[in-house]
């Protein structure tokens, strides 16, 4: 199958180009001719039959041609079909919150709306199922001094990283945030070297139920990880940990450590065998 994701190039141009960096490398790992362009229309390329893939914001100047498909993030339908592309030549996706696990189901957290062709599942680690040694989690270090957060700080998120690092730093530890152009190699070498890996979701998120990829990245690194989100806690069960204040999060997350409560080999396989982007691809080309 030919495709070409449209946009967000290169991968530090937005965080959306992480997203398309991972979706990139899971069609050529599949054996698709793939090709990453920015959102500037190409004269070279043959667009003959092509399955586009494109986010919102990127698609001013991406070719709308009845020959081809598109695979789309928030855009309208309608943006298609009044320029004349076949209703079914669109696939929608959407993220697998709390409202949408009603429709259809896939597969783990993946949902089928058929009414307005719209595929709902979250996100995944950027990791390849051979990538992932599930044997090779992190053992617990005590002695490390620094928790290791990737990725934006947004609404009540100060609060909560800040409450966070009060506890930890009772503890004579510190929190260092990393938001953007960290290499995947990166985040997983920081993941690994955190003393505990948490996950702050703010109001907003808590109460969708949105899920954000740290969850599967930082278990397919090989690392507890813990959240203060109900719906996340509700979707992976006994492979995360849970805390509804940053006190008790700390806490939570740091006994579970040190008991081995939770059993990493057993919670990388499960995203090894479900929340890999050769799981989301798949989904979506049934679907197309």
């Amino acid at each position: 199958m030919k495709i070409i994701i449209w946009g967000h190039y290169p991968i530090h141009t937005s965080t959306h180009g992480y997203i398309h960096d991972t979706y990139f490398k899971t069609f050529e790992h599949l054996g698709h001719d793939v090709k990453w362009v920015s959102n500037e229309y190409t004269h070279h390329l043959d667009y003959t039959d092509t399955v586009f893939f494109v986010e919102d914001s990127q698609k001013s100047n991406m070719p709308l041609r009845k020959d081809c498909k598109y695979i789309t993030h928030h855009i309208d339908t309608k943006y298609f079909t009044d320029n004349g592309i076949p209703y079914e030549n669109v696939l929608k996706l959407g993220n697998c919150i709390r409202n949408t696990v009603d429709f259809e189901k896939v597969e783990d957290l993946c949902h089928w709306d058929e009414s307005t062709r719209t595929l709902y599942q979250t996100w995944g680690t950027d990791l390849l199922p051979h990538e992932i040694d599930v044997d090779n989690y992190e053992k617990f270090d005590p002695s490390k001094k620094n928790i290791n957060y990737v990725g934006m700080m947004y609404e009540q998120g100060p609060y909560w990283l800040e409450n966070f690092a009060y506890y930890a730093e009772k503890d004579g530890k510190q929190i260092e945030l990393y938001t953007q152009s960290i290499e995947h190699s990166d985040n997983r070498r920081l993941i690994r070297d955190s003393y505990v890996c948490p996950d702050f979701r703010s109001d907003w998120h808590l109460q969708c139920g949105y899920i954000p990829c740290r969850i599967q990245k930082n278990i397919s690194y090989g690392r507890v990880t813990g959240t203060n989100s109900p719906f996340i806690k509700e979707s992976f069960g006994d492979y995360v940990v849970f805390g509804g204040t940053p006190e008790t999060l700390y806490n939570n997350l740091v006994q579970a450590e040190k008991n081995g409560s939770i059993n990493m080999r057993e919670a990388m396989q499960f995203i090894k065998d479900k929340h890999t982007y050769v799981n989301r691809v798949n989904n979506i080309l049934k679907l197309l």
